[in-house]
């Protein structure tokens, strides 16, 4: 298990600050909340991420197959356009860009 984990994980969690402060929570975790926590940005091999690349390399394999009236080349030719393509706006392409993941910033960032 990474020490990275979800809002909801964290707040199953007990937190030393909230029980020295006694923040009537009875001590546990506030996530995004707190001012310690830190998101973990998105990993490029997230399987949202690769299938949208994926998918935008088929489009751009057949689109220039359309244009220049030949057999489709290898979706890989278009890889580099294809993640510029996603990185610019990934929404568009179904990946969130809100991250999903992050850590207690205490005691610094945890191991993968």
């Amino acid at each position: 298990m990474s020490g990275f984990i979800t809002t909801e994980q964290a707040g199953k969690l007990a937190c030393p600050l909230a029980r020295v402060h006694g923040d009537g929570d009875q001590g546990k975790c506030h996530a995004e909340k707190c001012i310690i926590w830190r998101w973990l940005p998105h990993s490029a091999e997230d399987p949202r991420f690769l299938s949208a690349i994926k998918r935008e390399e088929a489009v751009l394999a057949q689109l220039k197959a359309d244009e220049t009236s030949q057999k489709a080349k290898p979706q890989q030719l278009y890889h580099e356009i294809a993640v510029a393509n996603v990185m610019r706006d990934p929404e568009a392409y179904g990946v969130d860009v809100e991250p999903q993941h992050g850590y207690c910033g205490l005691g610094g960032r945890p191991e993968q």
